[in-house]
């Protein structure tokens, strides 16, 4: 098991660069739930990066989680969402409900009499792991989500789209920014959704497709 670490620094106020990038590599004997190389690892490297308290962004492969979609119908009030994603991600783990954890979002351009709203959860336990690993190291996990949409931010956002994916070492990658308008630039209308597919699914098993995860999540923190 290995742990792929992106930071970005912003170039300009439309473009953010890669300014570190390092695979971190799990010993032999250690397992999911046996962190502690994980912790010294993002703590030494804490420390040569300088100040406390960095912020990391984490995803876990679709093994780890499970994901769905649950429709509402239009009248039910927003505040009674939580409760009704929790029993359904917990029948989903059968776990029981406090012992899930989960985030949802509904989906755009959602209409007629029901809302779609898609959902993404874990066990708690699991996520409790990853919060003991962080804290130890002095880091603070802010963000946890899928590989596959930490992915698919960090492809529509990379400056030459699905050419610099598969051509460019993710060391020299560059992404744009969202700008104030939150308008698409036009350079990143360039590749169809079906280009991009296709390209993050010839990464997604290689050191590559980790870069490119983590890229997407650190892209978050600039959203």
């Amino acid at each position: 098991m290995a742990w792929a670490l992106v930071g970005l620094a912003r170039q300009n106020h439309e473009l953010a660069r890669v300014h570190t990038t390092l695979s971190l590599q799990a010993p032999a004997h250690s397992g999911l739930v046996d962190l502690a190389w994980l912790s010294h690892a993002l703590r030494q490297n804490g420390r040569l990066r300088g100040g406390f308290m960095h912020r990391l962004n984490m995803a876990l492969p679709a093994a780890h989680l499970q994901e769905g979609i649950i429709h509402f119908p239009a009248q039910l009030p927003k505040e009674d969402w939580p409760y009704e994603v929790q029993l359904e991600v917990s029948q989903a783990l059968q776990l029981a409900p406090d012992e899930v954890s989960f985030d949802f979002a509904p989906e755009p351009l959602t209409q007629g009499p029901v809302q779609r709203v898609h959902w993404i959860g874990c066990a708690q336990a699991h996520m409790l792991e990853f919060k003991n690993c962080t804290r130890a190291a002095g880091w603070r996990l802010a963000a946890v989500e899928s590989e596959a949409q930490a992915a698919w931010r960090g492809v529509r956002a990379l400056q030459g789209g699905v050419s610099s994916l598969l051509t460019q070492a993710p060391q020299d990658w560059q992404f744009r920014l969202k700008s104030q308008s939150n308008a698409i630039p036009a350079s990143a209308l360039m590749d169809s959704d079906a280009a991009m597919e296709e390209a993050v699914g010839q990464v997604m098993s290689t050191p590559t497709g980790a870069r490119l995860v983590a890229s997407g999540l650190a892209l978050k923190a600039w959203q």
